[in-house]
């Protein structure tokens, strides 16, 4: 069952809040790898190499997957502790973005990121951040 705000039906239940967080990860690794084969596809150069390169595949999807398993939980206390979880999650959410940007610009470039590549870093926090939060809060549904 769904608790109805005056927007968007938001996840009332644990399983119900899994299943949103769930699809907002997948969406987000779909968007993910097809951004990144057709970055890797147009031969862009965007710095750093190796498995563990902030572009190669298995990063791309652990770190999607720590960041749904991250809003999940900051939904849930958010939704624990105050009266307005919607709103207060978005103010939070807005925050742990503008955070999480930080290092793209504070730590890549010595990674040897291009600037082309931490352009696609920031693109890449947005393709993670809108369908996380869509799916949590309710306003995309599953």
């Amino acid at each position: 069952m769904e608790q109805h705000n005056a927007r968007f039906p938001v996840p009332e239940t644990g399983s119900g809040l899994a299943r949103r967080t769930t699809a907002g990860v997948a969406v987000a690794v779909v968007a993910l790898l097809a951004t990144q084969a057709l970055v890797n596809g147009a031969g862009v150069e965007l710095g750093g190499s190796g498995s563990m390169a902030p572009f190669a595949t298995v990063p791309l999807i652990g770190t999607t997957v720590v960041a749904g398993i991250g809003a999940a939980i900051a939904y849930a206390v958010v939704d624990r502790f105050t009266d307005r979880s919607v709103r207060n999650y978005l103010a939070v959410a807005a925050v742990v973005f503008t955070v999480m940007l930080v290092p793209v610009f504070a730590v890549t470039s010595s990674m040897g990121i291009t600037p082309a590549g931490q352009a696609l870093l920031v693109f890449y926090h947005v393709l993670v951040a809108v369908p996380l939060v869509g799916f949590i809060v309710g306003a995309m549904n599953v």
